[in-house]
């Protein structure tokens, strides 16, 4: 009993000095929650086979982890990836969960004394990705897996940590910070939706956007946010000092891993990049050639062969068809990621 007694006032010691380095706060925010979910995942998160969409099955979107070389020659595998599922609801699993769990809620605690607008840029992003991916995760422990769009929504503006003084819920981070004005699943009604629950506390929403939003869009955070939904990208660790490296890497990989080329006339593409589009103000047409300039040269080679296809009078946004965004529950990571249960 002294010895845990010992260890939790070494732990909460420690934490107490994270809220000096905001970002540093944020990245174990990341890595604690990705070993609460290795701890509470479900044995159906082992046989991801079984958990594979139908819809999907067509695509290599069915998995997100870059299955074509990537450019600096890494060999990526799912043996050294960690697939969640489900999430399991076992006492035998919270307990053995308990300690990462505590350990998290110490981490929350010093979100209220942070001091974000004294950051500099790149922390503040680096910041804002880790804390939101942080916070949907907690959110799902702490209000259940939602099985409905609607209730999906519902959290989004449910979830929610006090920051430096300052309520701010998952939507409000998207909204007000990132200034997204695209929905997160491509559909008109989430607008709506979302525009009539921020009308009550409209107040409220101005005061996070004039605290806490970035000076310029950045929709390259399109590919780092995670919303736990299988077409979403992989979660990862974003730091202050690579956070802008750590972006392009992110990119890159995604469309490498969800960019499907059907000869000789048709190129699925995630929806994510839909939207990504669209926070870039670029059109379907130019996206094509954005997406050949991002890509290996295997990719970018067959992508072009689809192009030379197409009659003369065909516009390049016709070779596009979407891949349908599935909301099915998984998160992924790298098994790197998370602190190491002992």
């Amino acid at each position: 009993m002294l010895l845990t007694m010992e260890k939790t006032t070494m732990l909460r010691s420690l934490k107490d000095y994270l809220n000096q380095c905001p970002c540093k706060l944020s990245e174990e925010m990341v890595r604690c929650m990705a070993a609460v979910y290795c701890w509470l995942r479900s044995p159906a998160s082992s046989n991801p086979e079984q958990s594979q969409s139908p819809l999907l099955s067509r695509s290599s979107a069915t998995v997100v982890i870059p299955r074509r070389g990537s450019s600096d020659g890494r060999d990526w595998s799912i043996k050294s990836m960690v697939e969640i599922f489900s999430i399991s609801t076992d006492k035998n699993h919270f307990s053995r969960a308990s300690y990462a769990i505590n350990n998290y809620r110490l981490l929350v605690e010093q979100l209220e004394r942070v001091n974000v607008n004294q950051m500099e840029i790149n922390a503040q992003i680096a910041f804002w990705i880790n804390t939101y991916n942080s916070l949907v995760m907690h959110a799902y422990l702490a209000y259940g897996i939602p099985h409905s769009l609607l209730r999906k929504l519902a959290l989004f503006h449910k979830a929610a940590y006090n920051i430096g003084g300052h309520i701010v819920s998952a939507n409000a981070i998207e909204q007000s910070i990132f200034c997204f004005h695209t929905p997160r699943v491509g559909r008109w009604f989430e607008i709506i939706l979302s525009t009539a629950m921020w009308k009550r506390p409209g107040e409220e929403k101005q005061v996070i956007s004039s605290k806490f939003s970035l000076p310029n869009p950045l929709p390259l955070v399109c590919f780092a946010l995670c919303t736990g939904a299988f077409s979403d990208p992989v979660l990862r660790v974003y730091t202050s000092s690579n956070v802008k490296e750590e972006l392009e890497v992110a990119k890159r990989e995604f469309l490498q891993a969800n960019i499907v080329v059907k000869k000789p006339k048709k190129l699925f593409l995630p929806k994510v990049l839909e939207r990504f589009g669209k926070e870039s103000s670029i059109s379907s047409d130019d996206l094509v050639n954005w997406v050949t300039g991002n890509v290996d040269k295997k990719l970018r080679d067959s992508i072009q062969s689809c192009i030379d296809r197409k009659t003369r009078r065909k516009k390049a946004s016709q070779l596009i068809d979407w891949l349908p965004y599935n909301s099915k529950f998984r998160y992924v990571f790298s098994r790197d990621l998370m602190e190491k249960p002992q």
